[in-house]
Protein backbone atom coordinates (compact mmCIF):
# COMPACT_ATOMS: atom_id res chain seq x y z
CA UNK A 1 0.00 0.00 0.00
CA UNK A 2 1.55 3.35 -0.99
CA UNK A 3 2.16 5.88 1.76
CA UNK A 4 -0.34 8.74 1.86
CA UNK A 5 1.15 12.05 0.83
CA UNK A 6 -0.32 14.76 2.97
CA UNK A 7 -0.53 18.32 1.70
CA UNK A 8 2.38 20.56 2.66
CA UNK A 9 0.18 23.61 3.18
CA UNK A 10 -3.31 24.67 4.09
CA UNK A 11 -4.96 27.76 2.69
CA UNK A 12 -7.76 29.58 4.46
CA UNK A 13 -10.16 32.31 3.36
CA UNK A 14 -12.95 34.31 4.85
CA UNK A 15 -15.30 35.01 1.93
CA UNK A 16 -17.13 37.86 3.65
CA UNK A 17 -15.42 40.11 6.24
CA UNK A 18 -18.55 39.94 8.40
CA UNK A 19 -18.80 36.15 8.09
CA UNK A 20 -17.22 34.19 10.97
CA UNK A 21 -16.96 31.00 8.91
CA UNK A 22 -13.70 30.33 7.15
CA UNK A 23 -13.06 28.17 4.13
CA UNK A 24 -10.03 25.86 4.11
CA UNK A 25 -8.42 24.17 1.13
CA UNK A 26 -5.37 21.94 0.92
CA UNK A 27 -3.69 23.28 -2.18
CA UNK A 28 -2.80 26.66 -3.60
CA UNK A 29 -4.47 25.55 -6.84
CA UNK A 30 -7.84 25.39 -5.06
CA UNK A 31 -7.57 29.10 -4.28
CA UNK A 32 -7.92 30.13 -7.94
CA UNK A 33 -11.47 30.81 -9.17
CA UNK A 34 -12.52 28.15 -11.67
CA UNK A 35 -14.77 30.47 -13.65
CA UNK A 36 -16.01 34.06 -13.73
CA UNK A 37 -18.12 34.66 -10.61
CA UNK A 38 -16.95 31.53 -8.73
CA UNK A 39 -18.26 32.65 -5.32
CA UNK A 40 -16.71 29.64 -3.57
CA UNK A 41 -13.17 30.56 -4.53
CA UNK A 42 -13.43 34.27 -5.36
CA UNK A 43 -11.96 35.57 -2.11
CA UNK A 44 -8.53 36.25 -0.61
CA UNK A 45 -6.88 33.04 0.56
CA UNK A 46 -3.92 33.08 2.93
CA UNK A 47 -1.48 30.28 3.56
CA UNK A 48 -1.89 29.15 7.19
CA UNK A 49 0.37 26.15 7.62
CA UNK A 50 3.61 25.47 5.83
CA UNK A 51 5.05 21.96 5.65
CA UNK A 52 8.21 23.22 7.39
CA UNK A 53 6.11 24.07 10.43
CA UNK A 54 4.79 20.50 10.53
CA UNK A 55 8.34 19.12 10.22
CA UNK A 56 9.54 21.52 12.93
CA UNK A 57 6.75 20.41 15.24
CA UNK A 58 7.66 16.76 14.63
CA UNK A 59 11.33 17.46 15.35
CA UNK A 60 10.40 19.45 18.47
CA UNK A 61 8.24 16.63 19.85
CA UNK A 62 10.91 14.01 19.06
CA UNK A 63 13.56 16.09 20.84
CA UNK A 64 11.25 16.65 23.81
CA UNK A 65 10.63 12.89 24.02
CA UNK A 66 14.37 12.16 23.84
CA UNK A 67 15.02 14.74 26.60
CA UNK A 68 12.23 13.29 28.75
CA UNK A 69 13.67 9.79 28.32
CA UNK A 70 17.13 11.06 29.30
CA UNK A 71 15.68 12.69 32.44
CA UNK A 72 13.82 9.47 33.27
CA UNK A 73 17.00 7.41 32.79
CA UNK A 74 18.94 9.81 35.03
CA UNK A 75 16.21 9.66 37.68
CA UNK A 76 16.22 5.86 37.57
CA UNK A 77 20.01 5.78 37.92
CA UNK A 78 19.82 8.14 40.92
CA UNK A 79 17.05 6.01 42.44
CA UNK A 80 19.18 2.88 42.02
CA UNK A 81 22.19 4.65 43.57
CA UNK A 82 20.11 5.80 46.54
CA UNK A 83 18.66 2.30 47.02
CA UNK A 84 22.18 0.84 47.12
CA UNK A 85 23.30 3.52 49.60
CA UNK A 86 20.22 2.88 51.74
CA UNK A 87 21.08 -0.83 51.80
CA UNK A 88 24.63 -0.07 52.97
CA UNK A 89 23.34 2.34 55.64
CA UNK A 90 20.86 -0.25 56.90
CA UNK A 91 23.69 -2.80 57.20
CA UNK A 92 25.80 -0.29 59.14
CA UNK A 93 22.87 0.57 61.40
CA UNK A 94 22.19 -3.12 62.02
CA UNK A 95 25.83 -3.73 62.96
CA UNK A 96 25.81 -0.77 65.34
CA UNK A 97 22.54 -1.87 66.96
CA UNK A 98 24.00 -5.35 67.43
CA UNK A 99 27.23 -3.97 68.95
CA UNK A 100 25.32 -1.47 71.10
CA UNK A 101 23.16 -4.25 72.57
CA UNK A 102 26.14 -6.47 73.60
CA UNK A 103 26.21 -7.58 77.20
CA UNK A 104 28.83 -5.94 79.42
CA UNK A 105 30.00 -9.46 80.43
CA UNK A 106 31.13 -10.16 76.85
CA UNK A 107 34.69 -9.29 77.83
CA UNK A 108 34.68 -12.14 80.35
CA UNK A 109 32.91 -14.71 78.18
CA UNK A 110 34.60 -13.75 74.91
CA UNK A 111 33.25 -12.27 71.72
CA UNK A 112 32.92 -8.90 70.07
CA UNK A 113 32.36 -5.84 72.21
CA UNK A 114 33.02 -2.09 72.26
CA UNK A 115 35.46 -0.67 74.73
CA UNK A 116 37.19 2.52 75.72
CA UNK A 117 40.86 2.91 76.48
CA UNK A 118 42.92 3.76 78.49
CA UNK A 119 40.15 3.18 81.03
CA UNK A 120 39.60 -0.40 79.72
CA UNK A 121 35.83 -0.07 79.96
CA UNK A 122 33.31 -2.20 78.09
CA UNK A 123 30.58 0.07 76.73
CA UNK A 124 27.03 -0.55 75.55
CA UNK A 125 23.68 1.21 75.18
CA UNK A 126 23.64 4.92 76.06
CA UNK A 127 27.25 4.86 77.35
CA UNK A 128 28.46 3.60 73.96
CA UNK A 129 26.36 6.24 72.15
CA UNK A 130 27.79 9.02 74.33
CA UNK A 131 31.39 7.81 73.92
CA UNK A 132 31.03 7.62 70.12
CA UNK A 133 29.39 11.05 69.94
CA UNK A 134 32.13 12.59 72.09
CA UNK A 135 34.90 10.98 70.01
CA UNK A 136 33.30 12.13 66.74
CA UNK A 137 32.80 15.65 68.09
CA UNK A 138 36.44 15.79 69.22
CA UNK A 139 37.60 14.50 65.82
CA UNK A 140 35.46 17.06 63.95
CA UNK A 141 36.89 19.93 66.01
CA UNK A 142 40.45 18.66 65.44
CA UNK A 143 39.94 18.42 61.65
CA UNK A 144 37.85 21.55 61.19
Amino acid sequence: MPETEWPREIWAAQPDPDDAERRHVLSEHATVPRFEGDSERDCAFHRCVDGDIVDSADRYHREMLIAARARADAAEAERDRLRAELGRLREDAGRYRWLRARDLDTIQSGGVFAGKTPENLVLNLEDLDAAIDAARDHEDRSNG
